[in-house]
């Protein structure tokens, strides 16, 4: 297995290209999609993936944690499903280019609802903090909707893995009505702390992001959406300066781990949660 050594400076070398054209505040925002923090390299640690071969990433984005994934692990070829790869998503393809992992990974433009794949097609699974942005596009049904298609394509005895800022609870609670056993919620905060001049510039960034992802026909209703995030976030700005002095702008990030259950039959989502035809 690699070093800690050569894939910290591997994802410094990728932070440095990924922000090449920014000024220095937007630089350091931009920076964390690189490692998030020390996150992406905490779970990729952790993660039982030697053994696999064919991974999926669902939601992957940017494909930041494909290259981690990548970068770990030398044996696995990666598809990257995600709704689209347009805006900032286009630049996943030339991202795994530069960190040197193109030729173990691959991309599927599809809706992680419903995904493309057979039963059992892949050794693993895994999602960086992509339900998320199902979530506030697809609400709650979503997010079960799209975790449950995870369970589907993935092998008997085979790893999932879902990273996001949930509660152990709510983990556990999406987890459960599905084949998988052996589920663990583990957190860890980010090395991240921003001064007041880079998180007010971040917030604005983020409330934009979450606007983005809202599902409606009504431009009020997304500036509505846009107006009552950026106001929360303002608010835990505040809160966290005033506490320590810096702004730590995710987390905890909590990560679920399970093991597809060995069955017979293919878990089956309740008639008001299944894909539409």
């Amino acid at each position: 297995m690699i070093d800690e050594t050569t894939i910290l400076a591997k994802e410094r070398a990728l932070r440095r290209w990924f922000t090449r054209d920014a000024d220095p505040i937007l630089a350091e925002i931009d920076g964390l999609d690189i490692g998030w923090g020390g996150v992406q390299r905490w779970i990729t640690f952790r993660l039982p993936l030697g053994g696999c071969r064919r991974h999926l990433d669902v939601a992957c984005g940017y494909a930041t944690f494909m290259a981690q994934l990548a970068w770990r692990f030398s044996g696995l070829r990666i598809v990257g499903l995600n709704l689209d790869f347009e805006g900032p998503h286009r630049l996943a393809a030339a991202l795994v280019a530069e960190a040197g992992v193109a030729d173990r990974c691959t991309f599927v433009r599809a809706d992680a609802r419903s995904m493309p794949f057979p039963d059992r097609a892949f050794d693993s699974v895994s999602c960086f903090l992509g339900l998320q942005d199902i979530e506030i596009g697809f609400g709650e049904v979503g997010v079960r909707r799209a975790v449950a298609e995870a369970v589907r394509v993935l092998r008997p005895n085979g790893t999932l893995a879902l990273a996001d800022e949930f509660t152990p609870a709510r983990w556990r609670d999406v987890l459960r009505p599905l084949a998988v056993d052996d589920v663990e919620v583990v957190e860890r905060p980010l090395d991240t702390r921003w001064t007041r001049a880079v998180a007010e510039r971040a917030i604005e960034l983020y409330a934009d992001g979450w606007a983005a992802q809202v599902r409606t026909d009504g431009p009020d209703r997304v500036a509505d959406a846009r107006s009552r995030v950026l106001e929360r976030m303002r608010a835990g700005l505040e809160r966290q300066l005033s506490e320590t002095g810096g702004y730590v702008p995710f987390g905890p990030i909590r990560l679920a781990t399970a093991i597809r259950r060995p069955a017979r039959s293919n878990p089956r989502l309740p008639s008001h949660m299944a894909p539409a035809a």
